[in-house]
């Protein structure tokens, strides 16, 4: 079966946040970060450290994290943790700065201080477990992470029974490490175990289980199992509908993550029915100029040029957004500049006469207004993106899954222009060599970019890097 999900993936592109869920360090239970795209990554939480989180394990923790010297064999800076709280707070702080490398042995740290204080047999060790399999998780140490998230379920469930509510953390951070691992059939089985046990505890409508089957349809997109990824979300849809009502401001979230998710799998008219919906759910009950109409007409806009249509109703949508949030008595700084930004893409995407970067250098002024403005200015500008995205040609090659199939990459770089136009094109490396050299350079030359901005002003950004990847099977000559 052929996939709708693109065969070519640019390098890097991959957004697996974790978040905090209830005591303790968990994998973000939302999916929305973890399928990459043009629309706006959510914003992650803060991660924190409980007052009373305890630490301890089943076997000593350098043990447990594996190979790495740093933890095997702590220096000075990590033995001089003495206390619970000096360890908490330092991994907190690197985890927050992302600094997950670092993170593992003051983790690792934590959970020897942790058992001296409240031994092995305590919730507080299957707490410190599951946050050092975070840690390692973050820090792509897979299977030390897969060994203490399996150590934390085993002993909540010693201390807790089959069933306890503590489990469902360590396991869908057991699933989302497998997913990481691309064992996609074990990680769909940790994960459903996980819905098992929220079903059980909090009942058939808990809201916990809708992220959990988020988690679950991406594994399934990766086994390609399309139409079960689907029921998957919409099950997790029509629970949040019947815990909020289906016309309720409250469903929105879901609405927009759901419409995010058809966009995903290039299913552009139903992705604009839902947020034709919120806005009919806005419309109703705040009124057709509320500011809360912004964010279904931006990403209307959006849909429209992802999906490559320079129809009127995708500008006119993203100019209507603008229109209402500037209208406001107090308009959103924050959200004008995020419609200006889109629409300037839009212009890069498909203006005949050139962009004149107008909407960019508003944004960027309006950035300088706000707190945290420097850090959105860099997200967005320094360095390029698509706004107009050619894909090279699928032609030879072949599915991940078939016999003989080998990965194949070709590593390209190239300029952007002020104007978001490519020039200076050059295959760096290709494997196999030739294969899809023409195609990939095609696409980029193709392909439009949002330019990077410096002081406010769009500037040539050189030796732009992208790696496109793939599958193929060897002909006989190649051998």
């Amino acid at each position: 079966m052929a996939s709708r999900w693109p065969i070519f993936s640019r390098i890097g592109d991959s957004t697996p946040p974790s978040v905090l869920c209830l005591l303790v360090f968990a994998v973000s239970l939302s999916a929305a970060a973890q399928q990459s795209g043009p629309s706006d990554a959510p914003a992650v939480p803060p991660t924190e450290l409980a007052d009373g989180e305890a630490v301890a394990t089943l076997a000593s923790a350098a043990e447990r994290v594996g190979d790495d010297e740093l933890v095997d064999e702590p220096g000075p800076e990590i033995e001089a943790y003495v206390t619970r709280l000096e360890a908490q707070l330092t991994l907190r702080d690197r985890l927050d700065h992302g600094e997950y490398s670092e993170a593992v042995p003051v983790a690792a740290r934590l959970v020897e201080l942790t058992t001296e204080e409240f031994g092995e047999q305590s919730s507080e060790t299957a707490v410190a477990i599951s946050n050092l399999a975070e840690s390692q998780r973050r820090a792509r140490l897979y299977e030390d992470a897969e060994q203490n998230f399996l150590a934390s379920v085993d002993l909540f469930r010693q201390i807790g029974g089959e069933f306890s509510e503590s489990v469902i953390t360590p396991l869908v951070g057991l699933g989302v490490t497998y997913q990481s691992m691309n064992l996609h059939p074990e990680a769909v089985t940790a994960l459903e175990e996980a819905r098992s046990v929220s079903r059980r505890v909090n009942g058939l409508l808990g809201e916990q289980q809708v992220d959990i089957l988020n988690h679950i349809a991406n594994s399934m997109i990766s086994m390609e199992m399309y139409q079960e990824a689907d029921a998957q979300r919409l099950s997790g849809l029509r629970i949040m509908e019947r815990i909020h009502g289906e016309s309720s401001l409250e469903i929105l979230p879901e609405l927009y993550d759901h419409a995010r998710w058809l966009r995903d799998g290039y299913r552009f008219d139903r992705e604009r029915d839902y947020y034709g919906r919120a806005m009919t759910i806005i419309r109703n009950l705040e009124g057709n100029g509320s500011p809360l109409m912004a964010q279904p007409l931006r990403q209307i806009g959006n849909s429209f040029r992802v999906q490559k249509l320079p129809e009127g109703r995708g500008i006119g949508s993203l100019k209507r957004a603008l229109e209402i949030l500037e209208s406001q008595p107090e308009p959103d700084t924050l959200q004008i500049a995020r419609v200006l930004r889109d629409i300037g893409d839009w212009n890069v995407a498909f203006s005949k006469i050139g962009p004149t970067g107008n909407e960019y250098r508003r944004a960027w002024s309006l950035l300088n207004e706000i707190e945290e403005g420097e850090e959105m200015q860099r997200r967005w500008f320094l360095e390029p993106e698509y706004v107009l995205r050619e894909y090279p040609s699928t032609r030879g090659l072949a599915d991940a899954g078939e016999p003989g199939a080998l990965p194949g990459h070709v590593l390209v770089t190239f300029d952007v222009l002020p104007s978001g136009r490519t020039q200076n094109i050059r295959i760096l490396e290709s494997v196999p060599p030739g294969l899809k050299d023409d195609s990939s350079a095609r696409s980029i030359a193709r392909s439009r970019f949002r330019p990077r901005v410096i002081d406010g002003e769009p500037v040539l950004a050189e030796d732009v890097a992208r790696d496109f990847t793939y599958y193929y099977t060897p002909r006989e000559s190649d051998n």
